[in-house]
């Protein structure tokens, strides 16, 4: 057998898939969820993830009693959807090519459920039902929906400023939930140009080196890609509403990891057309621990 190439022999039951697979390679490509966002693996369908909140302790002298804590222990919740899809596949196409296709078909199915993934958990602004359009609350919705998130979601029409951007982080530094090391931007494409060519009070450009490939930070915080993070009334992997820049503790977008990328391969359902059945999934979960640690600029017009 060919190096990389996959075994039709294998066992049909789902066969996951390695860390260093080109299916893996190309969610943490195209997802920053999967990436950034805090990871809790899931042994069931549903699964709590304790939320603890409560005063700080005070100074205690000797011999006098020490004071209850206000003290709130609830959790959040976290549903586990299933992604799944099979593909038809010649075998003359398995046999003759000499691209390896079944690593082929995996990379682009993994590619294209990253990004409508992170549409899923970013940017959907309708409320999450748990179908496949909004299987989610996502962080737009949850940060819109929160007491004071419309005051967290700074729309501009005209040119990005750097106010836009640094008020943008100021509510979040304000936040109680705020973690310096664990701070991201994280920005459409779309805004890549806006925030390419933002300036600040005096004129000059916040990014001011055009060769680097892309801007890595701002404000010291990681700045990072994501194709989901466009506004969509359903979960896609193109979204084409207003682009967004998000800033906020990724701590706080919680990743419910039921099971990983997986895939199987059968023969037999399309014995009599010659062909091979390929079928993936992957199955997982989302929720905003605390829309208050974050703070959205939406780009409502080029």
């Amino acid at each position: 057998m060919a190096a990389g190439r996959t075994d039709l022999a294998e066992n049909n039951g789902y066969i996951p898939e390695e860390k260093g697979s080109v299916a893996i390679q190309a969610t943490l490509a195209n997802s920053v969820v999967e990436s950034f966002a805090r990871r809790e693996n899931m042994a069931s369908r549903t699964k709590g993830v304790p939320r603890f909140v409560s005063d700080a302790p005070s100074i205690v002298a000797e011999g006098v009693d020490i004071p209850n804590s206000d003290t709130t222990l609830d959790e959040v919740v976290l549903t586990a959807r299933k992604y799944a899809q099979i593909f038809n596949i010649s075998e003359e196409d398995i046999n003759d090519s000499l691209v390896d296709t079944l690593n082929t078909y995996k990379r682009e199915w993994a590619s294209q459920w990253a990004r409508k993934f992170d549409n899923a958990c970013l940017a959907v602004n309708a409320a999450g039902d748990g179908d496949d359009g909004q299987p989610f609350t996502s962080l737009y919705r949850a940060v819109y929906t929160n007491p004071v998130g419309t005051s967290q979601i700074i729309q501009t029409a005209g040119d990005l400023e750097f106010a836009d951007i640094s008020n943008a982080l100021g509510l979040a530094e304000s936040s109680k939930y705020f973690d310096a090391a664990n701070t991201v931007f994280i920005v459409h494409p779309k805004m890549l140009s806006h925030v390419r060519n933002m300036k600040d009070a005096s004129g000059q450009l916040v990014l001011p080196d055009p060769l680097s490939a892309r801007p890595g930070s701002l404000f010291g915080y990681p700045l990072v890609v994501s194709y989901g993070a466009a506004l969509s009334t359903a979960a896609t992997a193109a979204p084409s509403g207003n682009p967004l820049l998000i800033v906020g503790n990724r701590n706080m977008m919680i990743n419910g990891v039921r099971g990983g990328v997986e895939s199987a391969i059968s023969r037999d359902a399309d014995f009599s057309k010659d062909g091979v059945l390929l079928k993936t999934r992957v199955r997982r979960g989302f929720a905003i621990a605390e829309a208050s640690a974050f703070a959205i600029v939406e780009k409502t017009a080029s």
